[in-house]
């Protein structure tokens, strides 16, 4: 297998589309040497590593109406509207015991992109970087003015997709010559530039961070159609909802959720003899 990297996009609850492709590909036991992973994606992204099937969505569903995991009343003794210590200590901890053991002993490289809050640029971390690795998935979740800024390492962190929606570059960069890509969602352009009108409206241009936030639609519309060209020269494989789906970025109705997951996993089941085919396996493994 030539050096490849899987792109995990984030997306809040629209996760749960890369936790069902993910389980499809650890029931095929497909593991890429490399992975890179942003927000909710590096959740799904540790677990896969850990070889926990089913965990990515338990993240994304069982504790959805529980107040510990969202409430208003979180914002005022927390200063977060999503019970963050809840969510990245005692679950992973105590409720649903995550193999940190295995997950570190993966041989499969794992980086989780975050954002510098006083430049706005990127901070990648592997598994290396941190005893305990959900303090840096923690960051890359962090949403500006929803959850409080994650200090590590002497920064002051926020949610990685700020700088890197889709954090295709870095896995170049880091020397990888083909990419599996699992985007989570199929926005059209209309509505990424009605977000763009209203980050501007809210915050100040003059702010690093604010730069952060504008530069973030027009690096995700790059790296979309980056994405294109790739595919055209066989570079990239693309695993996505279909054109018109949509989730929030927070849903808390279970079957909404368990359907977006059903759609990854039969998307990663219909393509992967392809996949297999252009990664040079063969369709039959």
């Amino acid at each position: 297998m030539e050096k490849v990297g899987l792109v995990l996009q984030g997306g809040g609850s629209r996760g749960i589309y890369t936790a069902g492709v993910l389980d499809y590909f650890m029931e095929q036991e497909l593991y890429i040497p490399y992975v890179i992973a942003v927000s909710a994606g590096a959740c799904n992204g540790a677990a896969y590593l850990a070889r926990q099937h089913g965990l990515g969505k338990i993240y994304h569903t069982k504790y959805i109406r529980d107040p510990r995991y969202f409430h208003y009343k979180n914002l005022i003794k927390k200063r977060s509207l999503f019970g963050m210590d809840f969510i990245f200590s005692e679950m992973p901890n105590k409720l649903e015991p995550f193999a940190f053991d295995r997950f570190r002993e993966a041989k499969e490289q794992f980086v989780v992109v975050t954002t510098d809050c006083a430049t706005g640029e990127a901070v990648y971390f592997t598994k290396d970087d941190c005893e305990d690795i959900f303090h840096v998935i923690r960051a890359s979740c962090s949403l500006p003015f929803l959850s409080p800024k994650v200090a590590f390492n002497g920064r002051k962190l926020w949610d990685g997709g700020i700088v890197h929606p889709v954090p295709l570059m870095k896995s170049m960069l880091d020397g990888n010559q083909k990419h599996i890509i699992v985007l989570t969602s199929s926005c059209p352009p209309s509505e990424w530039m009605r977000k763009l009108s209203r980050v501007e409206r809210l915050f100040s241009r003059g702010t690093r961070l604010c730069q952060a936030f504008i530069r973030h639609f027009r690096i995700y519309y790059e790296a979309i159609e980056q994405i294109k060209e790739m595919q055209k020269e066989g570079k990239a494989f693309v695993i996505a909802p279909p054109e018109g789906t949509f989730l929030r970025g927070f849903e808390r109705q279970e079957e909404k959720l368990e359907h977006y997951y059903r759609q990854g996993y039969q998307d990663a089941r219909t393509q992967f003899s392809g996949l297999c085919t252009w990664l040079g396996l063969g369709g039959n493994r």
